[in-house]
């Protein structure tokens, strides 16, 4: 149905001008979130060594760093920005050393525990990596070159995709780790957003509108023609990603306006789809625990916002993280 694309292109739309940061209501509505009760605003969340979230010590040396028993997921708030929390329903805290103002976007790198995010700079977003200890920030996109959005990091950490819409529609672009010219991947009057690029390094899944509606394709590293998924579920597919095992796809599903449940596909064909969600509603962002045991999302609740939740993929159980009274987005373990 026609109306699928549509809404997604306006809602990626509005969200992008979020994202920009520039808008003067936009900043009030930021500055009247944080005097919400259901956030803490810390302005160096990293002294070593420090109170860690859910209790107990944080490490207390850097090179211990990356030797967390706390799973801490990081996740965008409106209105706010980057947050810090751990797996345990706990308040969150802001980051604000060595990440600029207005960050989105954040996806942790897979072998060296940098992360990707993306940040206005000069009226154009781009991007920017970090160290997991917050240091060594380094920005990989100027932004004379124009908006870089939606990181992904390849399994190897050496490069990133991600979305631009610098020749006049959204694209997918690679770039390398430590910087550099940006290489075109896709190029079709269609949008291509959503990139999440595969466990095996081989190829790189995205949405795209390209065939009318919102759906998932694949197209390879190396460049080549990109090739839609078939045997999916109905309605305007979003947010995709990978199982750790790079055997299964995680994505939403739009049957009807404002209803997305997410399904597990068999990227090898031998299981049909599978739903993960079977309680109407809309949930979004799903992403899987580094060992494959559970699934934390954003879904839409009672008080209007969307709340961060964690799903027992054995079980399909729910544990809600957030309130909602403000919308959290994008979670990513880190």
């Amino acid at each position: 149905m026609s109306f699928f694309p549509q809404a997604r292109g306006r809602e990626e739309g509005k969200q992008r001008e979020e994202r920009r940061g520039d808008d003067k209501n936009s900043k009030n509505e930021r500055n009247d979130n944080r005097n919400s009760r259901d956030v803490i605003i810390v302005n160096d969340p990293y002294p070593f060594p420090f109170p860690w979230p859910g209790g107990g010590r944080g490490p207390s040396r850097r090179r211990d760093f990356g030797r967390r028993t706390v799973p801490t997921l990081t996740f965008v708030r409106d209105g706010v920005g980057l947050c810090l929390m751990a797996e345990e329903a706990q308040e969150p805290q802001v980051i604000r050393k060595n990440v600029e103002a207005g960050a989105q976007s954040p996806i942790r790198a897979p072998q060296k525990g940098r992360f990707a995010y993306v940040a206005p700079a000069n009226g154009k977003l781009s991007l920017f990596t970090v160290g997991e200890d917050l240091t060594r920030p380094h920005r990989l996109t100027d932004p004379r070159w124009g908006d870089a959005d939606l990181p992904s990091w390849s399994p190897d950490d050496k490069a990133l995709v991600f979305v631009s819409h610098r020749d006049g529609n959204d694209e997918l672009y690679t770039v390398g780790s430590g910087g550099g010219n940006p290489r075109r991947l896709t190029q079709h009057p269609g949008q291509d957003t959503q990139p999440a690029w595969a466990p095996s390094g081989e190829f790189i899944l995205f949405v795209s509108d390209r065939s009318g509606t919102s759906a998932l394709w694949r197209v390879p590293v190396r460049g080549g023609e990109p090739i839609a998924l078939t045997n999916v579920p109905k309605g305007a597919a979003s947010d995709p990603s990978f199982s750790p095992d790079g055997r299964f796809v995680i994505a939403c599903f739009e049957e009807q306006p404002g209803r997305r449940n997410i399904w597990k596909l068999d990227l090898s064909g031998k299981e049909p789809p599978q739903a993960l969600t079977t309680r109407a509603g809309d949930y979004r962002y799903p992403s899987f625990r580094p060992d494959g045991n559970k699934l934390v999302l954003t879904l839409r609740t009672d008080r209007g916002g969307y709340a961060l939740a964690l799903m027992d993929v054995a079980t399909g159980t729910l544990q809600q993280l957030t309130s909602g009274a403000l919308s959290d987005h994008r979670p990513t373990w880190w």
